[in-house]
């Protein structure tokens, strides 16, 4: 048995998968790839077939990415579980690092690390997203997205899933971090330095689930709200449950008018619109705080800025 299963769901992207693949098979010694066709309508079952070292599933009615990595999940066999989407990358060695750090912290549940940003054609940016977290309980940095972890920096137990479930089919898009906090609410994490992955960044055309932000951060505020019914958030007294919630508000808000500023400087203006009015209508009180607007202006005389 492999001691680390990588799940890549896909769907009608044929021309990113093998890179996909490629990257998960080098980033371990050894290490099980679960393709999940996502019951696509090109060459994608063509181009499975050529591709060597792989478990090939394919569903016959498309069950998006929750529905895909949910059967990746049953379909595989690993005690350990890593994520990738198909057009992104594992890192060589990456998951031979984080199997490590699980092994030598026998209570956490899942362990995460940091990862390189790529533009839609994969060049690197130069920026880098780390955890910034030491590890051990981060139950509440990632129930305000207060965390940067996404599903191709993460390594999960399998028993994890055996205790919260699968994941979300009925939250497209933030299914991996309804996810990952039920799963730091009962145990810790570990946390790596090193970047363990190459995340290409979406934009508002390039059809990548993340690609409408306002629309998942929205998603995201609202099941929040059933996320602060798990018992350890429950337990909180009323006044730190309505501080969270205030400030993961005020994040999302934040991150909708950062990220505003930068469709505007890409001619995006129905997506700046959208991103600037989400943001308000989160969190109106952002509109009364004119260092944000003095930020944004910077941002927009600045051709090289990144917000």
């Amino acid at each position: 048995m492999a001691r680390v299963s990588v799940i890549i769901p896909t769907h009608s992207r044929p021309h990113v998968l093998p890179r996909a693949v490629e990257s998960a098979l080098a980033a371990g010694s050894d290490v099980e790839v679960v393709v999940v066709d996502d019951a696509s309508t090109d060459e994608t079952a063509e181009v499975c077939r050529s591709l060597e070292g792989i478990r090939y599933v394919r569903v016959e009615q498309n069950q998006g990415v929750a529905g895909a990595r949910n059967v990746g999940l049953l379909a595989s066999s690993a005690d350990l579980v890593a994520l990738l989407d198909d057009d992104d990358l594992r890192l060589p060695g990456s998951l031979d690092l984080q199997v490590e750090a699980l092994e030598a912290d026998a209570a956490a549940g899942f362990v995460c690390g940091g990862m390189l940003m790529a533009d839609q054609e994969g060049r690197l940016t130069g920026e880098v997203s780390a955890p910034g977290h030491a590890g051990g309980d981060v139950f509440r940095e990632l129930l305000e997205l207060a965390l940067p972890v996404m599903p191709l920096s993460v390594v999960i137990r399998r028993e994890c899933f055996t205790r919260v479930g699968l994941f979300n089919a009925r939250q497209p898009g933030i299914d991996d971090w309804d996810m990952l906090v039920r799963i730091a609410e009962l145990y810790p994490a570990a946390v790596v330095e090193e970047p363990v992955g190459v995340y290409r960044q979406p934009t508002p055309t390039s059809g990548q689930g993340s690609s409408s932000q306002a629309r998942q951060l929205a998603r995201a505020a609202r099941h929040q709200l059933e996320l602060l019914r798990l018992p350890r958030a429950a337990a909180l007294p009323a006044a730190e449950r309505r501080a969270l919630r205030r400030r993961t508000l005020r994040r999302i808000a934040d991150t909708l008018l950062l990220n505003a500023a930068r469709r505007l400087r890409e001619g995006s203006y129905h997506h700046a619109l959208g991103g600037s009015l989400t943001a308000l209508r989160l969190c109106p009180t952002r509109a009364l705080r004119p260092r944000g607007y003095v930020k944004l202006a910077s941002l927009l005389l600045k051709p090289d800025a990144e917000p």
